[in-house]
């Protein structure tokens, strides 16, 4: 494998987004070198410090070569600020290099989804414990739940049930409200999608789980503040 020398990277994400977007990058080479050695073809490759993206790039590149099926997992804090609110390294130059790389560019071919070609981009948000039941909503519990129970991240829409995961006979549901439209549907949850019983996560635990049980539903209720406790202090949700 020929490694590139130090500084050479610049010249391979410069080629991807067609400005001069970030100031001395790593080698792709160097990483699938490094790569090569650190991990197997099933690893979890973490990256702290995600600058352009290039660690993403080595691993898709790296499973093309091997028919590995690495995933990789890019963090940075270098987002838009009130001084600078057009620099976001997050979003213009590490997502979208990524974005382009997975689905090909200047006549080079994309990567399959096996190979990871597909990506999520999200942001953590933090917020005090005790600004939890006024600052938070409904889709910030979902994130947290769908990453937790199905291991991926899904999309958040203004439906009132949203399906989280599947366990077995049962289906992990939120509400985003409690009213009798959100009873009926979650009442008919079970016959409609094949399973047995039901678990949700609602603001109102308790009135939901009385109003299905009034209905015969086997449910258990959970509160979606309390995984929001759990989930930001490291806790199962």
């Amino acid at each position: 494998m020929t490694v590139q020398r130090s500084g050479t990277g610049e010249h391979s994400v410069n080629e991807i987004l067609g400005f001069n977007a970030f100031s001395f990058p790593k080698p792709p080479s160097l990483l699938k070198a490094l790569l090569t050695q650190a991990t197997k073809p099933n690893d979890i490759v973490l990256d702290f410090f995600a600058g352009s993206g290039t660690t993403g790039q080595a691993v898709l590149e790296l499973n093309a070569e091997d028919d590995g099926q690495r995933r990789y997992i890019l963090c940075s804090s270098t987002e838009a600020t009130t001084r600078e609110p057009d620099k976001n390294l997050c979003r213009d130059v590490c997502a979208e290099r990524m974005r382009r790389v997975s689905a090909g560019y200047a006549g080079k071919p994309g990567f399959t989804p096996e190979h990871g070609g597909e990506f999520a981009y999200l942001q953590i948000d933090r917020v005090p414990l005790a600004d939890v039941p006024f600052e938070t909503e409904a889709a910030h519990a979902f994130q947290l739940l769908a990453l937790r129970l199905s291991h991926c991240a899904l999309p958040f829409n203004d439906a009132s049930v949203q399906h989280i995961a599947r366990a077995g006979d049962c289906d992990l549901l939120l509400c985003t409200q409690v009213d009798a439209d959100t009873v009926a549907t979650l009442a008919d949850w079970p016959r409609q999608h094949g399973v047995v019983r039901i678990a949700v996560y609602s603001a109102r635990p308790e009135s939901l789980r009385e109003a299905l049980d009034a209905r015969g539903v086997d449910v258990t209720c959970y509160s979606l503040h309390d995984a929001l406790h759990r989930g930001q202090a490291g806790g199962a949700a």
